[in-house]
């Protein structure tokens, strides 16, 4: 298999660019731009015969787009996010080619790929959503409104159970997997702060910030240091993308609200798969600790574990010695469990550390 391209290199910016001025661009103008831009790379480029395809697929050209998603497919380059991506925008292509069967069969098979034990499931409502599509063109209403009706029932506030049953009824086969849909993210404010998903616009101060905080974060996590790379920026970046899809993680940047600045980052990750618990993580650029930024990251996302993920238990874990986490976690009301023996690793070397954790308020 040959290695997947990162999202957010030098070249993936220049293709973001044309991306946000797509609506203003003639359909003719944007398979211009994306053809230039993918033209710097090798012919079987998996990334670059995606979004050549993409480009065809958006300017209404399906007969065009739809050996370049085939191609990008077969090369074993895209990522799994994008993956995912180049079989659903396949399949609604084959829709709007009028070749039903196969648009069926190609989404239904990413379905029951989704629902393998390990596989995560990126775009998992939208595949649903498009396969509806499929069906209600093939003349199958019931079993369309059955599965829109599936996809939407875990996001009811009542009525869930009984509007997932009767959508089993209209469709049979819906790929629900029993466990309550994850709200779609919607960026998180604190003070004069909010937290949001990485964009290719914060590669370069990303970079910048693992650099300089080699001796205060690096001590602790291990992607801090002064030889940070682009590339090591942008696999994270990936990373990222692929897990808040899937639902799997949330690692956000933090940011103040009114200069843009990017000022460090936290996270929601481990998640209990038969528990309601998870952990919580955070850390501050060098240049701008001091300012209460680590307690608004914790304020932020543990208040989103539990209105939004209905988590109940979070867990903030730090290695004895690190001493300014510790303060942050006393800070924000953790409660104090004690010493857990060589519980982590950082930078190789095994560590106790401090388990803290946070519950919802009581109602």
């Amino acid at each position: 298999m040959t290695a997947t391209a990162p999202l957010h290199d030098a070249w993936t910016l220049r293709i973001d660019d044309v991306w946000r001025r797509a609506p203003n661009l003639a359909g003719s103008q944007l398979v211009a731009e994306i053809d230039a831009i993918a033209a710097e790379r090798p012919d079987t480029d998996g990334r670059a015969l995606f979004e050549r395809a993409c480009a065809r697929d958006t300017a209404g050209l399906e007969t065009d787009a739809e050996p370049l998603y085939r191609a990008a497919l077969a090369s074993g380059q895209l990522d799994p996010y994008r993956r995912t991506r180049a079989v659903l925008q396949l399949g609604s292509t084959l829709r709007w080619l009028q070749r039903l069967d196969e648009s069926e069969a190609l989404i239904t098979g990413e379905l029951a790929h989704h629902m393998q034990p390990g596989n995560d499931r990126p775009l998992h409502d939208e595949a649903r959503a498009l396969l509806a599509l499929t069906y209600a063109a093939q003349g199958r209403g019931n079993e369309a409104a059955g599965l829109a009706l599936a996809a939407l029932a875990p996001r009811l506030t009542r009525y869930n159970r009984s509007m997932l049953a009767c959508a089993k009824q209209l469709a049979g086969e819906v790929w629900d997997d029993g466990q309550p849909a994850r709200p779609p993210f919607q960026p998180l404010h604190e003070g004069r702060f909010v937290m949001r998903p990485y964009r290719a616009e914060d590669l370069a101060e990303f970079v910048a910030a693992a650099r300089e905080s080699a001796d205060t974060v690096g001590r602790w996590l291990g992607f801090a240091h002064a030889g940070y790379t682009v590339d090591e920026g942008a696999a994270w970046f990936a990373r990222t993308a692929q897990n808040l899809a899937a639902g799997t993680a949330y690692e956000l940047g933090i940011f103040d609200a009114e200069t843009g600045e990017f000022v460090g980052g936290g996270g929601l990750n481990h998640f209990n798969t038969v528990h309601p618990l998870c952990n919580l993580g955070y850390w501050v650029r060098a240049s701008c600790q001091g300012r209460g930024i680590a307690s608004a990251i914790v304020r932020s996302l543990s208040r989103y574990a539990f209105e939004s993920l209905k988590i109940q238990r979070v867990e903030i874990i730090v290695a004895v010695g690190n001493e300014p986490s510790r303060a942050v976690a006393i800070k924000t009301g953790a409660l104090y469990e004690g010493v857990l023996r060589n519980r982590i690793q950082t930078n190789g070397q095994v560590h106790d550390a401090h388990m803290f954790s946070l519950v919802p308020p009581p109602r």
